[in-house]
């Protein structure tokens, strides 16, 4: 599972000697008419950056150099009740099957061609739902009011998080997180301010790192089929419960400072019911594996 960290983590080097190349495709224009922007992504087969931009003052301003012989983007936007609702899709022309779609996938994930960047700024609050097939994505969240954000992996390597120190500004309601067959590293989810965080797994790989503890209560549900899990602990100072449904087909390793109070219901030495930083996780175990673990 300490693979996906390195995996996810330089998924977009490849790509990077594509920046310069970026044009700009789309953007949304400010306008008091609405304060929420609700963005949906859908990319079959690309890779993708998603972060807070200083230079772009725009709610959303959208980058690419995509293959337009391969590659049909198309973009729409309009404000409803005080709310933009964004939609970029990035479909390619051809994909008739499954096989299509990975030999055309992997035939160009190494190209400098069809990089798309999004951009973000801190005056809205944000509604992501990113749905990526194949290819890599970094999204990281920095500094950017997020009230709601799901995002799902077909065969996707992503990276998403924040970077040390400068969090959600606002309470987010539910962080959720689908890995089909892909990988998903979720960094700093301190940073997050989630009040719900929701992860299905079904043969894929999903890290949640935890490791600076939380100020806020948080509930994570985590349900995983034949994939596996991985949970970043924080320090004994965090009150922590453990509810695990598992089967006798999965593994489940947890770590020596927690104690089953009943069965499959474990909590460490800090826990308290009433705590203000309560830190909940709900699992459900078919054939996966999951991993609580303390940083190393």
């Amino acid at each position: 599972m300490s693979r996906l960290i390195l995996t996810a983590g330089t998924a977009l080097l490849v790509s990077v000697s594509a920046f310069s190349q970026l044009k700009k495709f789309y953007m949304i224009k400010d306008s008091p008419s609405f304060d929420t922007v609700d963005f949906y992504l859908k990319a079959t087969a690309t890779n993708c950056l998603i972060n807070q931009s200083v230079e772009d003052k725009s709610p959303l301003t959208i980058y690419g150099n995509p293959d337009l012989e391969k590659i049909n983007p198309s973009f729409k936007s309009k404000v409803y009740d005080n709310t933009c609702y964004a939609k970029l899709a990035l479909d390619e022309y051809s994909s008739s099957s499954f096989s299509d779609r990975f030999t055309f996938a992997m035939s160009r994930k190494t190209e400098e061609n069809d990089f798309w960047k999004v951009s973000f700024t801190d005056d809205k609050i944000y509604r992501l739902n990113l749905n990526y097939g194949f290819g890599n994505a970094d999204v990281n969240l920095t500094g950017s009011p997020i009230q709601k954000f799901k995002l799902r992996s077909g065969s996707a390597d992503i990276l998403v998080g924040y970077d040390k120190g400068e969090g959600n500004p606002i309470r987010m309601d539910t962080f959720f997180v689908k890995a089909d067959f892909g990988s998903i590293v979720a960094k700093h989810m301190e940073l997050s301010r989630a009040k719900n965080v929701i992860t299905k797994i079904g043969f894929g790989n999903v890290m949640l790192d935890f490791e600076r503890g939380i100020s806020e209560t948080c509930r994570v549900d985590a349900s995983v089929g034949a994939g596996n899990l991985e949970i970043i602990l924080p320090e004994e100072q965090t009150p922590i419960i453990i509810y695990v449904r598992d089967s006798p087909l999965c593994s489940i390793r947890m770590t020596k400072d927690f104690e089953e109070v009943e069965k499959n219901v474990f909590v460490n030495r800090s826990y308290n019911i009433e705590a203000e930083n309560l830190l909940t996780f709900d699992i459900d175990v078919a054939l996966g594996q999951v991993y609580f673990k303390h940083p190393d």
